[in-house]
């Protein structure tokens, strides 16, 4: 005995088509519609294409949607992150500022030992306390504090060793 195999992709489709045409007369009553199987499968395929198109401008829609939906969730995110960067804004800047003006104190030679000097900054304000080696030492380490970005004022507290 004969085992089939698999029938082509276009004899499959011949018979899905006949199976559509056949329910499609089934279900159309004979004496109300005259119209041919064919006609009446291309007036069902038509039919699908309308439902299809349609079907399409609610998935379009959708992703439009879904689209607008992101679009809002990233601007919540970067308010949100504008606010917590206010909020921690002072003291990122403080620590920052107290950063660059140890580093240019350590890299100034006039200034003479930068490990005595103490730098402190609370919104934007540093305070310098600690000893140098004479008054000119005072007026260039609060003239290299003023220098960096973020200061608004500097109270010196330094003092000259004998």
């Amino acid at each position: 005995m004969k085992t089939s195999k698999n029938p082509c992709p276009q004899t499959m489709r011949l018979l899905a088509a006949a199976i559509i045409a056949i329910s499609l007369a089934a279900c159309g009553k004979e004496s109300d519609d005259a119209r041919s199987p064919g006609t009446k499968l291309d007036d069902g395929i038509a039919k699908m294409e309308q439902q299809s198109a349609a079907l399409k401008v609610d998935v379009q829609r959708g992703v439009d949607d879904a689209a607008l939906a992101a679009s809002a969730a990233a601007q919540d995110v970067r308010r949100a992150a504008n606010d917590m960067r206010e909020q921690v804004g002072v003291d990122l800047t403080d620590a920052g500022i107290v950063t660059t003006v140890k580093a240019r104190l350590a890299a100034d030679s006039a200034i003479g030992q930068p490990s005595s000097i103490n730098v402190d900054s609370t919104q934007g304000r540093v305070v310098l306390r600690g000893t140098v080696a004479n008054a000119g030492a005072v007026a260039r380490a609060r003239e290299i504090a003023l220098g960096v970005k973020g200061v608004v004022g500097v109270d010196s507290q330094l003092t000259v060793t004998n």
